[in-house]
């Protein structure tokens, strides 16, 4: 278990215990099909989770609602007890801990967002994420893109230009591919260049469940410079562990 899971863990748990929480009560978790998850983002499709590659699971906790993306989907029930008993030591197991406390931190209200936007709202995101870099970077900043987001990497290309855009991805069959005039790097070899090079750092939230946040924290902090996170996997832990999150259009 990593640095920040454990203390995202131990946070929500004492905040279960504070608020006097009962352990007995039903959490329940599923995968989401695509229309439920995201619906149709076009005119991009080659979204992992459109292309299979990975799912949405959504956790529900009351009247509290919560997701996380992952590569390992399963659904889940039980008691709050026992999902607080989860060891998050896996892929599964931390999709599961994160999408069930989206939802405990959505229904005690300390947190927003934490739904995946659907259809043409995904677009509007994109937009929005290009103009707020465009206004965060000096004239000769890059931005370096931790995660394949297709609305993103357009956007950010078309807005700034893509001989200021860098990004990295894990996926092998994605690495190499040019997208919107950028060559798409290699996650595992090339992320402390991309840090390097980028001035400011925008990056998956999925990081949280993939157990690459806190290489992508460090190669940020050992050479000054930013990381934002996006999307609604990270969103409770954004606000437990102080991560700056941009998120312009999830519910």
């Amino acid at each position: 278990m990593t640095s920040s899971m454990k203390r995202f863990r131990q946070k929500v748990i004492a905040l279960v215990e504070e608020r006097e929480l009962d352990r007995n009560e039903t959490v329940e978790i599923r995968p989401l099909g695509v229309a439920e998850a995201i619906g149709d983002p076009a005119p991009w499709h080659d979204y992992p989770l459109m292309e299979g590659k990975e799912k949405l699971i959504e956790a529900r906790y009351g009247d509290g609602r919560g997701q996380a993306f992952t590569s390992t989907p399963a659904g889940w029930q039980g008691t709050l007890g026992d999902l607080l008993d989860i060891e998050p030591t896996s892929d599964r197991n931390r999709a599961l801990f994160v999408a069930a406390a989206n939802a405990i931190g959505r229904r005690l209200g300390r947190v927003r967002s934490t739904i995946h936007c659907h259809d043409a709202a995904t677009g509007r995101c994109a937009e929005a994420m290009a103009e707020e870099a465009a206004r965060r970077l000096s004239p000769g900043g890059k931005v370096a893109l931790v995660g394949y987001q297709p609305g993103f990497v357009h956007a950010l290309s078309e807005r700034l230009g893509p001989e200021k855009l860098l990004v990295v991805d894990l996926d092998p069959e994605r690495i190499g591919k040019v997208e919107a005039g950028v060559t798409i790097l290699d996650g595992r070899t090339e992320l402390n260049r991309l840090a390097a090079e980028g001035e400011w750092g925008l990056a998956t939230g999925s990081t949280l469940v993939n157990d690459s946040l806190d290489g992508t924290i460090a190669a940020f902090a050992a050479r000054g410079k930013p990381v934002v996170f996006f999307g609604t996997t990270i969103a409770f832990a954004a606000c437990l562990l102080h991560l700056e999150r941009l998120c312009f259009e999830a519910e």
